[in-house]
């Protein structure tokens, strides 16, 4: 069998410096000395004859041909750590880490608090932003795995789709539209719409069928969370893009506007790459992403 040429040692110093961007925060993550770790990184690079960082003064950017296999690395390093584990005699969830990222927290933290108590000595990352900012940082492996929401699964990932649910406007409980309660798509262009930042799932898939169907509403506030769309229609500065599902029925203060037909329903998915989709972190968290909610 041909000895590989890298080390999981050097691998991990790899991942590491390209996760915290630098040499100090990557010693200290992975306990090497910081001298250490600076002569893995150039002796790998002097080995293989080529950069794998761009150096912008102290900070250490991963380029294009080392960026590409972060997510490989990573999965390589956690399957390691199980083997490890597994060697000595504890293969349930005793430690390890894993990071995460939500675009809908009212659809995730059942899960996420399921998964706390189920595996308490795993830490756990998560942030929220989103869907397609989300999905540009797993395949750059910031994070392991994602709950987003998609018309459809992009290729080459691991989706569960976890639900459906209706693309709504969020109206000022009490108003107008909200008693009446549904709308027609062609009497968009009357109204002023607040929606999420540009990389929400919801807001690119409403933005591509008003295109489609030729409506232009009149655009209020482009805002970066629900929380402060909910506040923006609750004083009355416009209609909000949502899902239905993001608006409790006892809200007190927005309501849910069925739109159409035709209806735009889209899936809220939980998704990683293939390559980590099997490490035992990830695998737990798919699990109970598939169980019944209670």
């Amino acid at each position: 069998m041909r000895k590989p040429e890298l080390s999981l040692v050097q691998l991990a110093v790899l991942e590491a410096v390209a996760r915290h961007g630098g040499i100090g925060t990557a010693a200290q993550a992975i306990g090497l000395s910081q001298p250490s770790v600076s002569n893995h990184v150039s002796q790998i690079e002097g080995r293989l004859r080529t950069r794998l960082f761009d150096r912008q003064g102290n900070r250490f950017v991963a380029n294009a041909r080392l960026a590409v296999l972060l997510p490989k690395i990573q999965a390589l390093l956690a399957l390691s750590d199980e083997v490890d584990a597994h060697l000595r005699g504890h293969e349930e969830l005793t430690g390890g880490f894993l990071r995460i990222g939500y675009s809908t927290h009212q659809f995730v933290m059942g899960v996420l608090g399921r998964f706390i108590a189920r595996h308490p000595a795993v830490r756990i990352e998560a942030r929220s932003a989103g869907s397609y900012e989300l999905l540009a940082s797993l395949r750059r492996g910031d994070i392991e795995a994602a709950f987003i929401t998609l018309g459809t699964p992009e290729p080459g990932l691991d989706a569960l789709e976890m639900r459906r649910e209706e693309v709504v406007l969020m109206a000022r409980r009490g108003s107008d539209l909200a008693r009446r309660g549904s709308i027609g798509w062609d009497e968009l262009g009357a109204l002023t719409l607040i929606r999420r930042e540009e990389g929400s799932g919801t807001r690119r898939a409403f933005d591509a069928m008003v295109t489609r169907l030729g409506v232009a509403p009149a655009r209020g506030l482009d805002l970066g969370s629900w929380e402060s769309m909910r506040e923006a229609v609750a004083q009355g500065l416009g209609l909000g893009i949502a899902m239905r599902g993001e608006i409790e029925p006892g809200d007190t203060r927005v309501a849910a506007v069925r739109i159409g037909p035709p209806q735009l329903e889209l899936g809220h998915y939980l998704v990683a790459l293939p390559e980590l989709r099997q490490t035992a972190q990830v695998s737990a968290l798919y699990a109970l992403a598939a169980e019944p909610a209670a």
